[in-house]
C-alpha cells in the first residue's frame, strides 16, 4: 500500500492513475480502505483542473535561466512532435510525468536533492531515444549550465558529465567534435574545442603530458592554460 500523500501526488501528476480514480477502478490505486474514503471528498473537476494546471505549469513557465523546458529543448521537442503527432505536446507531459526520471524530480529539496528539471527531461528523452543524440545533449548541457550560472550552489544535484571548476562547472560534449559548456562566475560559456583542449579540460593526466600526446607546443599549452585560467575553469599552475 502506498501513503495518502503519495496518491495525491499521483493523481495530480500521473495521468493513468487519475484516470483509474475518475473510472472508479480503485482496486489499481494501492491504497487501504481508510485512504480510499479520504480521497472520496475530492472534487472530481476540480482535480481535471488543477491536474491540467500542472501539466500547463511543467511545460510553460519560464525555469531559472534556461527558460523553461520548451525554450531548452526546442529541436528535441520538436523531434518528439513529429515521433508521436501531437501538436500540443500533452502527450509528452503525461509521459514524462509517468517516468522514473521524473520520479528523480525535485522542485523543493523537502525530502533531498534530486535531479534538476532540465536532467529529468533529458534523462526521460534519453530513455526514449527522442531526436538527435547530439542535439538533446547540446541543449541538455545548455540549460544546466544557463541555470547554474544563476545558481551556483544549487538545491538540486548535480552529476556527469558535469564537473567542478575553481569558478563554476563546466562539461564537456561526449557525442560529436567536443563542445564546452561551462556556468563559471556568474556566466554561461560555449564554444568549439580542439581534442587537446578537451583533455586539457578533463583529463587526469598534466597538462605537459598532454601537449606531448597531441604535439603541441609550449608556447600553445601555455596560452590554453593561462586562458582557461582566467575563464575559472582551471586553477592556477602552482609555482
Amino acid at each position: 500500500m502506498i501513503a495518502l500523500d503519495v496518491a495525491t501526488d499521483r493523481l495530480l501528476h500521473r495521468a493513468a492513475y487519475r484516470q483509474a480514480f475518475l473510472d472508479g477502478r480503485y482496486d489499481e490505486l494501492d491504497l487501504c480502505a481508510a485512504d480510499l474514503e479520504a480521497l472520496q471528498v475530492i472534487d472530481r473537476q476540480q482535480l481535471i483542473e488543477t491536474a491540467e494546471s500542472v501539466r500547463r505549469s511543467l511545460l510553460q513557465r519560464k525555469h531559472r535561466g534556461s527558460g523553461g523546458v520548451q525554450a531548452t529543448y526546442p529541436k528535441t521537442l520538436a523531434a518528439w512532435q513529429a515521433k508521436h503527432d501531437d501538436e500540443s505536446l500533452d502527450r509528452f507531459v503525461d509521459c514524462f510525468m509517468e517516468s522514473e526520471a521524473f520520479d528523480r524530480y525535485r522542485e523543493v529539496p523537502h525530502s533531498g536533492a534530486g535531479l534538476s528539471l532540465e536532467e529529468a527531461v533529458y534523462r526521460f528523452f534519453d530513455s526514449q531515444d527522442v531526436g538527435e543524440e547530439q542535439v538533446r545533449e547540446h541543449e541538455f548541457l545548455a540549460g544546466l549550465c544557463k541555470a547554474l550560472a544563476l545558481n551556483p550552489r544549487p538545491g538540486f544535484s548535480v552529476g556527469e558529465p558535469l564537473r567542478r571548476a575553481p569558478s563554476g562547472w563546466f562539461a564537456v560534449t561526449e557525442h560529436g567534435s567536443p563542445v564546452l559548456f561551462a556556468a563559471v562566475g556568474g556566466r554561461f560559456v560555449q564554444g568549439g574545442l580542439t581534442p587537446f583542449l578537451a583533455d586539457l579540460l578533463t583529463s587526469e593526466q598534466g597538462p605537459q603530458h598532454i601537449a606531448e600526446q597531441h604535439q603541441v607546443p609550449d608556447s600553445v599549452l601555455e596560452a590554453a592554460v593561462e586562458r582557461f585560467t582566467a575563464l575559472g575553469l582551471l586553477a592556477p599552475p602552482q609555482t
